[in-house]
């Protein structure tokens, strides 16, 4: 007979293409035995993790990356584990899974209607995007994790420019007037919440001052990012 001695899932707050959901668990048994573990939502079984012939009185680890059984992200909400071992179920703890990261990491505000999406520019162009104000040199980390698609300076618009297509999604992430050229090479991939540079005013910010612009493009065309922003500020 099996029985389950400890176990434990860190952290209690993961995101999405970031570091991944630990599951550690140890149990008591003659002999060993397949161990399932389930990751669950809304009593729905979004993922099943297979241990085969897992040591008894031993320390196991399963990782989780946020990918349903159907290939799909984690939506945003409130996970448990349970762990099924010797015909029984235990429930092992939960999570909250987060699907982005704000990206300004400091105290931070916002320019008012003139930063808005949509706001009219010179030339007839309108705001493809929001901005938020931080002091120059604040750390800016990646919303939502994924492959580095675009790394290179603007002389006349965003200055220090970085692209991210999210991973599992149709979306690219822009993060303009960086303070400098970051250190990431095209095509790399970074984890939801990794440094990617500081708040700068290159650019066209010169005449503004330090502030990120940051942009949502989905299948190529810009959305308003402030809603998104708005909730993601409010749980990280």
């Amino acid at each position: 007979m099996a029985t389950l001695l400890v176990a434990s899932v860190t952290p209690r707050h993961a995101y999405f293409a970031g570091h991944q959901v630990k599951i550690a668990f140890r149990y008591a048994a003659p002999a060993p035995v397949d161990v399932r573990v389930e990751i669950v939502r809304r009593r729905r079984v979004l993922r099943r993790l297979l241990v085969r012939r897992a040591q008894p009185r031993r320390l196991q680890h399963v990782f989780w990356n946020g990918i349903t059984s159907h290939g799909h992200a984690a939506r945003d909400g409130r996970y448990r584990v349970r762990l099924l071992l010797g015909g029984r179920r235990y429930r092992t703890g939960s999570f909250v899974m987060h699907s982005h990261y704000f990206p300004v990491r400091g105290p931070h505000w916002t320019r008012g209607g003139v930063g808005k999406f949509g706001a009219p520019r010179s030339g007839g162009r309108t705001h493809e995007g929001f901005d938020v104000v931080a002091a120059c040199g604040t750390p800016l980390a990646a919303a939502r994790g994924g492959r580095v698609t675009h790394n290179a300076y603007d002389p006349v618009l965003y200055g220090n420019l970085v692209i991210i297509h999210g991973l599992r999604s149709h979306r690219d992430y822009w993060y303009a007037h960086l303070a400098h050229h970051p250190h990431l090479r095209v095509g790399s991939r970074v984890r939801t919440g990794r440094r990617i540079g500081r708040v700068g005013a290159t650019g066209n910010a010169r005449t503004v001052g330090c502030h990120l612009h940051f942009e949502i493009h989905s299948r190529g065309h810009p959305i308003d990012p402030e809603p998104a922003l708005r909730r993601w500020d409010g749980w990280s």
